[in-house]
């Protein structure tokens, strides 16, 4: 796509990719999505846990995009609900259920 004037407005222009683009193309999206799979270790948000939690990044990014779409919210991960109670109260809140 390429950007051109016509008179006093912007337009685009939609140029066909050649074959080798389309393969490059195709080649670089398959990668992504195979980059989206491989599971990584999330740690624990409870700094005394050494725990993690397996997630693949296409989890751990849903996760995080989620939370903050539905609830206007940032929520960290934690591998129990016991270590997500002592954070809570360590940090004056208590365990809630949020269902919806």
């Amino acid at each position: 796509m390429r950007r051109i004037r016509v008179g006093n407005q912007r337009k685009e222009q939609w140029i066909p990719l050649d074959e080798i683009d389309r393969e490059t193309l195709a080649t670089a999206l398959k990668i992504k999505d195979e980059v989206k799979e491989q599971t990584v270790q999330v740690p624990c948000t409870n700094p005394k846990c050494k725990k993690t939690i397996p997630m693949t990044k296409k989890q751990l990014e849903e996760f995080f995009i989620s939370s903050k779409k539905r609830y206007d919210m940032i929520i960290f991960p934690f591998c129990s609900t016991a270590c997500r109670a002592e954070m809570l109260a360590q940090h004056g809140g208590g365990p809630t259920d949020h269902q919806g």
